[in-house]
């Protein structure tokens, strides 16, 4: 278990966090596409460059979640957190290929008190990936409650 050290009053607007790099592989894209997300162009290169798109990309639900292991590994698993609220403005960009190496960009935009309990507060985050082009691959907000260091009476 992670030693738990940031609390809400540690989420000051405009403090950031790059991470990476994450390179995906085709077989982890295949692999989650078959048991998620089993769309053609998510699971068979040869379909895929038949449709549409015209090339095998990660689902946009699974490179969510490689975008959330970079944000446990660089300060969510040292957070004491109660629990997400929301994801808002959820945008993909530009496909993830595979091959893509990705880096994630976190700024924290908002932190307010819970308007009635005093042990916590909202902390409002600007997510973004990039790939090894420096295009942005995805971005969202989110919305997490984090236990308050100082509570006040």
């Amino acid at each position: 278990m992670t030693e738990k050290m940031l609390f809400w009053e540690d989420f000051t607007p405009s403090k950031s966090w790059i991470y990476g790099p994450r390179t995906v592989k085709q077989e982890e894209i295949i692999a989650f596409a078959r048991e998620y997300d089993p769309l053609d162009f998510h699971m068979d290169p040869e379909l895929a460059r038949k449709s549409p798109l015209g090339v095998l990309c990660a689902s946009s639900i699974h490179t969510f979640g490689m975008v959330q292991r970079m944000m446990c590994e660089a300060f969510l698993l040292q957070t004491f957190l109660i629990a997400g609220r929301s994801v808002d403005n959820f945008r993909m960009r530009v496909p993830v290929l595979p091959g893509d190496t990705l880096r994630m960009y976190v700024e924290v935009l908002r932190a307010t008190p819970h308007s009635r309990k005093n042990d916590c507060g909202w902390v409002i985050f600007q997510v973004q990936a990039s790939n090894q082009d420096e295009k942005v691959v995805l971005e969202y907000e989110m919305t997490i409650l984090i236990v308050r260091r100082f509570r006040s009476t």
